[in-house]
């Protein structure tokens, strides 16, 4: 039976929320919207919306694409964008209060959405409509749509009994409040450790911008005189270049054990979640949540997962096995040094790459000032797909915080306005969680014949400027900027008419296809010459240094695709069984890592803060990134055929950017290449396997 509707809300014209400032182009009153109107607002927003679904269900008129379809798109739009600005929020400006008002608002959010899936007036509208459409003609879109639609009802349940409707949606309540709990308990452990040193001696080895960043946080907390160590920004130079072996142990046990057997523990909400999840997919007639999810992914099936990922295995693994054995020897060599631990890796990792190519890799970053970068990731989107952004600094488009900064961009063949972007990249421990992404404040759409530009951002964690110092990149680091730059102009580029069809709203495992064939450029001569400079010289980055990264680029390929290939099989582990197989999370991870790890696990889980299955989307899905970077390396070895910026290649990239989920993504694919896809190109790309002649 449909839930309550929460406590009535009138229309307060003092909400931004709800009477938003006319700011140009619906840019989000960032400025001015503070907790307290957040539930009012969401309350309001649901009410509305359900007299939309409402208008509906009520229709005398047969049902049909536009009075059903097209107006169930388009239902709630006030909802959708005081939903957008809150979880933005609460992902990069967070507090306990918002915390506290999340763990409300979602369940009374989850509560709406269930109400709206399992209505069975509704969904007989639906049908009537679907039925009604399926032989007319349709654009290639609206038939996308109708599918779409017709698809998301029933996959939420819409044809479960009443009884059975009830339990699916206790098991959406329960979810959501699982899911919001998790990814705070993960947000205040890695806000909870603090490091401070007293000692320089203690940071032996350690950068001075990185010395000058542990100072300023220091500064920052009102300890002058010592260094402050946190885990977010994620001290990486501690275990690059950090001499003090018993101090990167630490760290790595900090890190390492969040959310694990601690104050925030989370083994008992992912135990819970995989059941959950396992008994929803069950309800909804499939096997196992992985069944359920991967019925509507480009792979198809758990079987074409377990095999991608397999091969992935037995490729990755010996190339590993070869790359940690150089660095064992090195551990031997240099400190006599028997067993490797985990947090000795990174370090001996990075002296033999540098011994290898006759390069200290912290002499590249004074080339990576990140405003450069972001300058250059510019010039190159610019070059690709003919667009410009343009830094708004008069306050048209206010933020949440003074670190994020407004951009409008615009189409260079056409001047035309084609969306609002947002960059937000430094990190802030306890407000913003780790990682980095990409959002949107709202998708690109069509009504009434009037164009709703995308409203995108990307966040990052990276250190803030220092007084003396601007944030210096590591070549990893800049290639996060790309790749998120990328999810972000998928969803600028988006040409779609509805908004869930729009940029990024794919199937999840075309979903990095977009971000990640942007990270290819990089090291291209071409492409770094239009940002790496040298922040004292402005000396370009000399032509043998361009060849020496270049040559360096597969240096651990077979390490690092064997840890992705570790995340998915963990996470298939935990979703293509049943949840009685799974003794425990620790026992599950353990067993996984034997087969697709190389040095024993010490402290903690990675399963207690993995956020991407168990928060982010990802749940039966963490292949995907590895399933798209096949995509985007055969993408981009034809860009190394026929040129970087090749005229034609260009303008058929933007198309695949531009249509979304217009298209099934197969059918996009092909259209840009001609052919599907080369299932060996990441491996040849890679090194691994030798191109083709």
């Amino acid at each position: 039976m449909p839930s309550a509707l929460p406590v009535s809300i009138p229309f307060d014209a003092q909400n931004p929320l709800m009477n938003p400032p006319a700011l140009p182009h619906g840019a989000p009153p960032l400025d001015v919207v503070n907790n307290a109107h957040i539930l009012p607002a969401l309350r309001w927003g649901i009410t509305k919306a359900k007299e939309s679904i409402e208008a509906i269900k009520t229709n005398t008129s047969p049902a049909n694409f536009e009075n059903v379809i097209e107006a169930l798109e388009f239902a709630g739009e006030d909802l959708t964008r005081i939903s957008a600005i809150f979880h933005n929020l609460c992902s990069s400006k967070n507090s306990d209060e918002l915390r506290a008002i999340e763990e409300i608002a979602d369940v009374e959010l989850s509560n709406y959405h269930s109400d709206i899936s399992l209505d069975e007036c509704l969904f007989t509208r639906v049908k009537e409509a679907y039925a009604a459409c399926r032989e007319k003609s349709l654009s290639g879109e609206q038939r996308m749509l109708l599918e779409e639609c017709y698809k998301s009802f029933v996959r939420s349940g819409a044809l479960l009994s009443a009884d059975d409707k009830i339990k699916m949606r206790a098991l959406n309540k329960k979810l959501s409040q699982i899911s919001t709990q998790f990814g705070n308990n993960t947000v205040k452990a890695t806000e909870a450790y603090k490091k401070t040193i007293t000692t320089p001696c203690e940071l032996a080895g350690v950068p001075k911008r990185a010395l000058d960043l542990y100072k300023y946080l220091a500064d920052e907390a009102g300890q002058p005189g010592t260094y402050l160590i946190t885990l977010e920004p994620y001290p990486i130079d501690i275990f690059t270049h950090g001499q003090n072996r018993s101090l990167r142990e630490e760290i790595h046990r900090a890190y390492a054990t969040r959310c694990f057997k601690d104050a925030y523990n989370n083994l008992e909400l992912i135990t819970e979640m995989v059941r959950l999840k396992h008994q929803r997919a069950n309800l909804l007639g499939y096997a196992t949540y992985a069944d359920f999810v991967l019925e509507n992914r480009m792979a198809g099936n758990v079987k074409t997962v377990s095999d991608f990922l397999e091969t992935n295995l037995a490729t990755y693994k010996p190339a590993a096995e070869k790359e940690l054995a150089a660095i064992r020897a090195i551990a031997l060599e240099m400190d006599g040094i028997n067993e490797l631990k985990p947090w000795d890796v990174a370090y001996y990792a990075r002296i033999l790459k540098e011994r290898t190519y006759n390069l200290e890799l912290e002499t590249l970053r004074p080339y990576f000032d990140l405003e450069k970068v972001l300058e250059g990731v510019q010039r190159h989107t610019e070059k690709l797909f003919g667009i410009e952004l343009r830094e708004e600094t008069t306050g048209r488009y206010p933020t949440y915080h003074s670190d994020v900064k407004a951009y409008e961009v615009f189409d260079t063949d056409t001047h035309t306005l084609i969306g609002l972007f947002y960059a937000d990249y430094y990190a802030r421990p306890g407000a913003k969680r780790s990682g980095a992404w990409m959002s949107t404040f709202r998708d690109r759409s069509v009504t009434e014949g009037e164009i709703n530009i995308p409203i995108v951002i990307n966040n990052c964690n990276f250190p803030k400027p220092t007084p003396t110092r601007p944030t210096f990149l590591s070549l990893g680091d800049v290639e996060t900027v790309f790749h998120e730059f990328g999810h972000a102009l998928h969803a600028l580029l988006a040409t779609a008419q509805y908004s869930s069809l729009a940029g990024p709203n794919v199937k999840w495992d075309f979903v990095e296809l977009p971000s990640q064939v942007q990270e290819r450029w990089i090291i291209q001569k071409e492409v770094l010459d239009t940002f790496a400079r040298h922040h004292k010289t402005g000396e370009l980055i000399p032509t043998d240094l361009v060849k020496t990264i270049q040559a360096m680029q597969n240096f651990d390929a077979g390490l690092l695709g064997l840890t992705q290939t570790f995340y998915g099989l963990l996470d298939m582990a935990y979703f293509s069984g049943t949840p009685s197989a799974i003794q425990d999370p620790e026992t599950l991870e353990t067993r996984i890592a034997e087969r697709a790890t190389l040095i024993k696990r010490e402290a903690g889980l990675m399963s207690t803060t993995f956020h991407h299955i168990f928060g982010g989307g990802y749940g039966a899905g963490y292949y995907s990134y590895k399933w798209a970077e096949v995509l985007d390396a055969d993408v981009f070895s034809a860009f190394k055929k026929k040129g970087l910026y090749d005229p034609d290649l260009c303008k058929r990239l933007r198309q695949l950017y531009a249509k979304g989920g217009t298209e099934p993504p197969m059918d996009i694919y092909v259209e840009m290449m001609g052919r599907k896809p080369d299932p060996n190109a990441l491996f040849r790309l890679s090194g691994l396997l030798p191109d083709r002649e």
